[in-house]
């Protein structure tokens, strides 16, 4: 097919292969099958329209785009629109909910910290923490691995955590020098028990 040029090429094999998720999509916002397809063929018009298309990286999330887009243009021309119609589209105006950079590092410095915590328990104590915490066994369980009564396990695992909180809290104040912490006011709590 020499007559195809190669934006046609590349439709054909970087858009076309996603139709069924795009009618999908659009009967979806729209809840009507022709209009739903009347989205997708003027999606496909804009995508063919598109001066610099070899720099899509994701084409088939462009389109997905470009539906969303132009549901949105629809409703807000229309003199009355559906009720379920605006519930659809206002789900997909929702925000991202992965985590953004700083949260992510914030996560694995107070994972670490968590690591070093318990890296710095008594090995008892420790194991049975592990044991409770990390692999969810319960008491009965624990005692039966280690060999202990269950009211060690029970003992040595208050004291870790105990130990835990406070030791958290401690290097909680230490690093930003707060003395009312999360892991203080949790620890404090502890203590009161």
């Amino acid at each position: 097919m020499a007559w195809l040029r190669d934006i046609d090429k590349w439709f054909a094999e970087a858009v076309l292969p996603f139709a069924a998720n795009y009618r999908a999509y659009a009967r979806k916002l729209t809840r009507d099958a022709v209009e739903a397809e009347d989205l997708v063929q003027e999606a496909y018009a804009k995508v063919l329209g598109v001066p610099d298309w070899r720099g899509l990286e994701r084409p088939e999330r462009f389109v997905l785009t470009i539906i969303r887009n132009l549901a949105f243009e629809r409703v807000r021309r229309a003199k009355v629109i559906g009720i379920r119609q605006i519930g659809v589209l206002e789900m997909e105006t929702l925000p991202d909910p992965t985590p953004d950079a700083y949260a992510v590092a914030s996560a694995r410095e107070e994972l670490q910290r968590v690591i070093e915590a318990v890296e710095r328990l008594p090995e008892q104590c420790r194991r049975v923490v592990m044991l409770r915490k990390m692999e969810g066994l319960s008491p009965g369980q624990i005692a039966v691995r280690l060999n202990l009564s269950i009211s060690t396990v029970e003992k040595h695992l208050a004291k870790g955590l105990a130990l835990l909180t406070k030791a958290l809290a401690a290097d909680e104040s230490r690093r930003i020098g707060v003395k009312a912490s999360t892991w203080r006011k949790r620890a404090i709590k502890t203590e009161t028990r």
